[in-house]
């Protein structure tokens, strides 16, 4: 499975549209660099450009998790196509390890894309923000918490792609089902809410506001974030949102693992 994956990724990077998809991620980080050099030449207080700057990349990571199926679509899912796959389980391979193998290529793919942009956008901001204060170090530090947190939601997001994969058998199907799910899920959980009255903090089930809530909470200057996050006056601690995603990852896996292992590719 190491030398699948190792083999799988060296393709992977030599793909030309990596170059577009960098040109956009350093056009993207241009873009939030000249808005923290607006923050800089302001009147504001330092301290908010910092909570700024840091909460503004929290939604950053917050939004990219959107464009993981997209992402997903130009990694992981392209040897369904090649047939990859199939000479893998000729050669004795097990499905679920070609299945775990595909997810985890996406998963560094798509890493390695956010650090790269991540490293980027904090070197950038410590050249225009004042780095020899306290605040920048605190923030800095739970910024960086925050994004330990938030993988498991990446590879959430990932599996979900692999199992409408495995499910449709159809490239396009697994993406449009996936942001489908994704736009739907936290809706109808609402609406579920408020018809039997349920308790608010209930919305937390959603994995979109759980990855929403833990990028809004990156910009915070103390621990609060690890703690318990406010919503509609209800506080979950955020170490309980990560079991309860967690348990969705089990759940994909589950299905991945049912359905998957009597599928023809």
């Amino acid at each position: 499975m190491f030398n699948f994956i190792k083999a799988e990724f060296f393709r992977i990077s030599r793909r030309k549209y990596n170059v577009g998809l960098y040109i956009f991620g350093f056009v993207m980080c241009a873009f939030v660099l000249s808005v923290f050099a607006g923050f800089q030449k302001s009147r504001f207080d330092v301290d908010k450009d910092l909570t700024m700057m840091f909460f503004t990349l929290g939604q950053i990571m917050s939004i990219a998790s959107i464009l993981i199926p997209l992402m997903v679509n130009l990694t992981a899912l392209e040897p369904y196509a090649s047939g990859a796959i199939n000479n893998n389980l000729a050669l004795g391979q097990s499905r679920m390890k070609i299945y775990l193998a595909n997810a985890i290529i996406s998963f560094l793919y798509i890493l390695v894309y956010m650090i790269i942009m991540l490293t980027i956008l904090i070197g950038g901001g410590a050249l225009i923000a004042p780095i020899s204060t306290a605040s920048y170090a605190d923030l800095m530090k739970n910024f960086l918490i925050g994004f330990v947190y938030l993988l498991p939601c990446l590879w959430f997001y990932v599996s979900l792609v692999l199992f409408f994969q495995i499910l449709t058998r159809h490239r396009s199907s697994a993406i449009a089902i996936t942001y489908v799910a994704m736009a739907i899920f936290t809706p109808v959980l609402l609406i579920v809410i408020g018809k039997f009255e349920l308790p608010q903090s209930l919305i937390f089930l959603s994995p979109s506001k759980i990855t929403q809530s833990i990028a809004s909470m990156m910009g915070s200057y103390g621990f609060d974030f690890l703690r318990g996050i406010t919503y509609t006056n209800n506080v979950l601690n955020v170490n309980t949102m990560l079991c309860i995603m967690l348990g969705w990852i089990a759940l994909v896996w589950a299905g991945i693992y049912f359905v998957g292992r009597k599928r023809e590719f």
